[in-house]
């Protein structure tokens, strides 16, 4: 069973962001929810481009082996040859790396291989996989100036670049290499519900913004709402959003995602403080109806 890129904390993650940059302020509604919809895509087009990129490694190193410098720990690599199998139909794609024009990438990654001295002669699947985790993770990933290169090709990318690295590790670990049809290349349209849950969310903050900060007045003791980082603030705002619009989304779990995001995200201190603050909200909220949760099978 593979995980999932995108997960409802992922859409979360999104939409936090989206507050953050202020961009949610703007008085274009539609407008807000294309460009969450279209950050969708930028993801799954990151994962498009990193097999891309595994493919052309596996390619340039095809094409520079002679007898005397054999790169075939490489290019008969079981996993090196599955994803160099894999077809991702140019429709399904908004931005694409052409790997050949930005061949520097691909000679930085050479060059750290070599330097390394790796010399493995896998005879098994498992040792292709523990070499393809290894090379990944290790050279691919450890790539100073390919980092820098993918943050600039979106801005977006930054976030994702560590959820695509951790989803290729995975589901290597769990692929057949000798079965094609053991690895589904997810597409924009397996996530329609995580997506539409992103969308209702962005227009709930988007419209209700100021009643959404009343809520603060009075439960934030020694504090002005002008005192609170900026990034607490966006996890709050959607935090009371959730809280309030989503009857099926229990309120533990709403407050728990938000906090963890805040761990992540935020100062030490702030996951306490976002957590006081949404736990005094939450049950004020329910106990005069304005939060109420309904349904046998409440989801998260």
């Amino acid at each position: 069973m593979f995980f999932k890129i995108i997960n409802r904390r992922y859409i979360r993650t999104r939409v936090v962001q989206f507050v953050y940059s202020n961009s949610i302020l703007a008085d274009d509604s539609d407008k807000n929810i294309q460009e969450f919809s279209n950050s969708i895509h930028n993801s799954l087009d990151l994962l498009y481009c990193s097999i891309d990129l595994i493919k052309e490694i596996r390619s340039h190193f095809l094409s520079i082996q002679t007898k005397k410098n054999s790169f075939k720990v490489i290019v008969d690599n079981s996993y090196f040859i599955f994803y160099s199998s894999i077809d991702i139909p140019k429709e399904k794609r908004s931005l694409i790396i052409d790997w050949g024009l930005n061949y520097n990438y691909i000679d930085d990654i050479k060059k750290r291989f070599v330097e390394n001295n790796i010399s493995v002669k896998n005879k098994s699947d498992k040792e292709d996989l523990n070499f393809f985790v290894s090379f990944f993770s290790d050279i691919i990933c450890k790539s100073e100036i390919l980092y820098d290169f993918i943050q600039d090709q979106n801005i977006t990318w930054t976030d994702d670049i560590p959820i695509i690295n951790s989803y290729i590790i995975h589901i290597s670990k769990k692929i057949d290499v000798r079965s094609p049809s053991s690895f589904k290349i997810p597409y924009i349209d397996d996530y329609e519900n995580e997506i539409i849950f992103g969308q209702k969310l962005i227009s709930h903050v988007f419209d209700n913004r100021d009643k959404l900060k009343s809520y603060l007045d009075g439960r934030i003791p020694n504090w002005d709402i002008k005192r609170i980082a900026k990034i607490d603030l966006a996890l709050i705002i959607s935090a009371i959003a959730e809280l309030i619009y989503f009857s099926d989304i229990p309120v533990k779990s709403s407050i728990n995602e938000y906090i963890e995001l805040s761990k992540e995200y935020s100062s030490p201190k702030s996951s306490v403080f976002i957590n006081g603050v949404l736990d005094k909200i939450s049950k004020d909220l329910t106990k005069d109806g304005t939060i109420s949760k309904s349904g046998r099978g409440l989801i998260t």
